[in-house]
């Protein structure tokens, strides 16, 4: 009887250390990272720049390509965007190439159909032996052009 009563308390302060143990931590969810692809807006058919981080300040909106973001209507994006945005449509001609120049010139990068860059920095221009290689795309794009493929 003696063994029946010590195994029952035994199983009872079992069962109350299980019920008063506190439940297994969650991590809680992590925040994107700063410059992450993000997803772009409904498709309309336009690649944006905008002059600061997070769609700040100043934009620029283009349907077809730009040799030159100094002439983007009153304001001059050359060398000033920190975030940018693919809308175009998916098929042929659904990627933004981004160059260092002017006219297509130097090094470049691509922006992939549909997505959206919150912050360039970070972000760098390919290492290909052209000018501009490796240096940051915050602030450093000059031109822009529709291309088939990143």
């Amino acid at each position: 009887m003696k063994k029946i009563s010590t195994a029952l308390a035994a199983l009872g302060i079992a069962a109350a250390a299980a019920l008063a143990a506190p439940a297994a931590a969650q991590a809680a969810p992590s925040a994107p990272a700063t410059g992450t692809a993000k997803s772009a807006a409904a498709p309309n058919g336009y690649f944006y720049a905008w002059e600061h981080a997070d769609r700040g300040g100043h934009q620029c909106a283009w349907k077809y390509d730009s040799g030159d973001w100094s002439t983007c209507g009153a304001f001059n994006m050359r060398n000033k965007a920190s975030s940018l945005e693919n809308r175009g449509y998916a098929g042929a001609y659904e990627d933004v190439d981004l160059f260092w120049g002017t006219w297509y010139s130097g090094s470049k990068n691509c922006l992939p159909n549909g997505a959206y860059r919150n912050n360039l920095t970070g972000i760098y221009f390919l290492w290909d032996g052209k000018s501009g290689q490796g240096q940051s795309m915050n602030d450093n794009i000059s031109s822009h052009s529709w291309s088939n493929n990143c």
